[in-house]
């Protein structure tokens, strides 16, 4: 693909985005010809048209005259512009605003503030342990009591990290019930995942499974149905790190939706 036609489709795919309506020769022309100080005829916007449909990267609706990207081209774009690698500072204010504006489901899962100060042997019956503002109870163990002892003095989201690396499962439980919070936004637009069949996943996604195993990057549907995008990213939000999970259409305006979050920083 020429540089001319890749940019033509960057442009299409962009005008797309913003209007969710087929783009025509002549409406692509008239966008050009506002964004910039040159001009490009129709007739050679339909010859790129054509070879761009040849190549699979656009369709064509027979209702209509204009064109509109295929999944393929809408997925290679997202590439191109997102980068899950970033940490975004996020203010979860303007996230669920920007969240219902675009349409995007959003879930941001966050840790209280709390360290562990020390570890109780109650009869050998069970081991406490004190958060100071909250204990955590745990049936008795010989080798638990000398596991948990070596995590005194650290938070508790590294707690829960270390307790799932290596396999305590109810230590695990019991901080991600008390300590850990997850906030939901647009979850509406989630609903779509469990008419198209994908309830394992949607329930992965609420009781926050995902993050679990989930490493940070784009998804489409070696995880999702077809024409959903999902992006996991590292985040700042009230002056913690931690995780967010989108999870949208292939069509719903991402770049926006982030540039909307970036504004808020």
């Amino acid at each position: 693909m020429g540089f001319k036609t890749e940019w033509l489709l960057e442009t299409l795919i962009k005008a797309y985005l913003e209007s969710r309506t087929p783009i025509g020769s002549e409406s692509l022309r008239m966008i050009i010809q506002e964004a910039h100080t040159f001009g490009i005829s129709s007739a050679t916007i339909r010859n790129h048209f054509k070879r761009l449909t040849h190549e699979g990267a656009l369709s064509q609706n027979h209702s209509s005259s204009g064109r509109v990207p295929t999944n393929q081209a809408l997925k290679d774009y997202w590439r191109a512009k997102l980068n899950p690698h970033e940490c975004l500072e996020v203010d979860l204010q303007r996230l669920q605003e920007a969240s219902m504006h675009y349409g995007i489901f959003s879930v941001v899962e966050t840790y209280q503030k709390a360290h562990l100060q020390s570890v109780h042997n109650y009869a050998h019956r069970w081991l406490i342990l004190d958060f100071g503002a909250l204990q955590i109870a745990l049936d008795y163990h010989r080798k638990l009591e000398a596991f948990t002892a070596t995590l005194v003095g650290l938070e508790c989201q590294a707690i829960h990290q270390i307790a799932l690396s290596v396999c305590a499962m109810r230590l695990a439980a019991q901080i991600e019930s008390f300590y850990q919070k997850r906030f939901y936004f647009g979850l509406g637009f989630l609903a779509q995942l469990g008419a198209c069949g994908h309830e394992a996943l949607l329930l992965d996604i609420l009781e926050g499974h995902i993050f679990r195993y989930l490493k940070e990057g784009l998804y489409f549907e070696s995880l999702l149905p077809l024409g959903f995008l999902g992006v996991l990213q590292p985040i700042k939000t009230q002056g913690e790190e931690t995780k967010m999970l989108c999870v949208g259409s292939l069509e719903q305006n991402f770049e926006s939706f982030y540039h909307a979050i970036a504004q808020a920083s």
